[in-house]
């Protein structure tokens, strides 16, 4: 009996040290086993989440008649839309016109502007710098086609892609004669903006990838969310001093098209908000975006150049290095 009451005891403490040794096993290894699938569920979510981005980007270009280049229809069905009767007119103050003076030789694509001022577009008394930030993107083409119809330079402020298309983006815009500017490669603030040295790497890579596609280095930035910007934690100064001592000039913009917003502006509002006060002021430079999401800059384009070619002395002029900076912080 009292034999029997050790074996049953020696039982108990065997199973009660093989569930503590179970619940020991259990204890270590939950960790891994909820990390193995937080881990998977993250990417789950990330997926879900581009996927419904993508979609949402779809809905938005499908609210669209035209995704891609834009047609001499089109562009006057967008003028004619945007401009008051009177403007749709005629007037060859700004542009020397084939044919008749009409509002739809105003759009033609063999329009080729000349400064209504005359002379060096130096003495012009209101200088426009048209400005694209963000690109290379799908709609790069079709901004360069506009600024070629119009015989128009512009400034891009670029980031680092690589892809073959990207690479020959950046080169036609230089053979083309826009000036090339950068925007950081990553456009990711809270990298760029951590330290002097992660904003160096940025830049270096930027510089680096421009020069190698185009053969020259490029000479100006624009810093991402501007010099302004109330996400970097380090003094703005810093950054810019980097600049300064290898002799690039940053610029930012004394303009808005409004189109950096989340919400997707009509082209008429990007329009308004594009030549706002234009005649009022001797240099403006305008913040647009080049991007898949901003069709609507794209499609406003044209009459944007457009009403400022009807201003007087209005000249529209790339960024070079005798342009005066504009700059929200010196």
């Amino acid at each position: 009996m009292e034999e029997r009451m050790k074996r049953a005891g020696a039982g108990r403490v065997a199973r009660l040290k093989k569930l503590i040794i179970g619940a020991l096993v259990i204890l270590l290894i939950l960790p891994n086993i909820t990390g193995i699938y937080l881990v998977i569920k993250q990417a789950s979510i990330e997926k879900r989440v581009n996927n419904l981005a993508a979609e949402v980007a779809d809905m938005k270009l499908k609210g669209f008649s035209h995704v891609g280049r834009l047609d001499g229809a089109e562009r006057l069905a967008i003028a004619e839309a945007l401009m008051e009767p009177e403007e749709m007119a005629g007037n060859t103050a700004v542009a020397d016109l084939p044919g008749e003076n009409t509002g739809a030789g105003l759009l033609s694509d063999e329009v080729v502007w000349t400064f209504s001022g005359g002379g060096d577009v130096s003495e012009a008394a209101h200088k426009v710098y048209l400005t694209f930030d963000d690109g290379p993107s799908a709609y790069t083409d079709d901004i360069l086609d506009i600024l070629d119809s119009y015989g128009v330079k512009a400034t891009f402020f670029v980031v680092g892609k690589e892809s073959e298309s990207d690479l020959e983006a950046y080169k036609r815009i230089v053979e083309e004669g826009h000036t090339l500017g950068m925007h950081s490669y990553s456009h990711v603030y809270s990298k760029i903006y951590s330290s002097e040295e992660n904003f160096t790497d940025d830049l270096d890579s930027i510089t680096t990838l421009l020069e190698s596609a185009t053969g020259k280095e490029p000479q100006f930035y624009r810093f991402p969310g501007g010099s302004s910007n109330s996400v970097s934690a380090l003094d703005m100064h810093r950054f810019i001093s980097i600049l300064n001592d290898r002799g690039v000039t940053y610029f930012d913009w004394n303009v808005s098209s409004g189109d950096a917003s989340g919400e997707l502006l009509s082209a008429e509002q990007i329009l308004l908000n594009a030549t706002s006060g234009i005649e009022n002021r001797e240099v403006s430079v305008i913040l647009m975006h080049d991007s898949l999401d901003k069709p609507t800059t794209v499609q406003a384009l044209p009459a944007i150049i457009e009403k400022i070619q009807k201003i007087e002395g209005a000249a529209i002029l790339p960024i070079t290095s005798d342009t005066e900076p504009v700059r929200h912080v010196e």
